[in-house]
């Protein structure tokens, strides 16, 4: 069912930062890159190219095209406003578009959960692991899967129950 709005809300922070990075790397922020990227954000959780598209779609009550989402997600990621969890095929908003860095986040195999991380002392070894063996890294990224402390607190929870 149609909302009759074109994208999640998105607060004046958000639609800044995007479109000072949009301004940075010489693109256009339209309507429907905006839209794409309310929707990440409203999400909370990293999302797939095809939850992107039931999402818009049901949004703006008509088919979304897959290559589509895929357009705004590859435009979204060369603007630093989202990252590409490797391993899930899925993306996450960035929280800190604002400078360019690595990917480091925390993936929950239990609820889907994934959490950015940033240290720049884990950023930092492994940039020189690779300059003391002459490596020049094009992209750094960690993901950490495993289970978050919500799921661990709920994992306690049933064990106790069942005691």
């Amino acid at each position: 069912m149609a909302t009759g709005k074109l994208s999640a809300p998105i607060s004046s922070h958000w639609r800044e930062l995007a479109e000072t990075r949009c301004k940075d790397i010489g693109e256009r922020l339209t309507p429907a890159r905006l839209g794409a990227y309310a929707e990440m954000l409203a999400a909370e959780k990293a999302l797939t190219a095809y939850e992107l598209v039931a999402l818009l779609g049901e949004r703006q009550g008509k088919a979304i095209a897959p290559l589509t989402a895929y357009r705004h997600l590859a435009f979204l990621t060369r603007g630093g406003l989202v990252h590409r969890i490797e391993s899930t095929q899925s993306y996450l908003p960035c929280d800190h578009p604002e400078h360019e860095h690595g990917g480091q986040y925390l993936l929950c195999s239990d609820c889907g959960r994934a959490e950015e991380v940033h240290s720049e002392h884990l950023e930092s070894m492994l940039e020189s692991v690779a300059r003391q063996r002459g490596f020049k890294a094009a992209k750094t990224v960690v993901e950490l899967n495993g289970v978050c402390e919500d799921c661990q607190s709920e994992h306690l929870a049933a064990k106790q129950q069942i005691q």
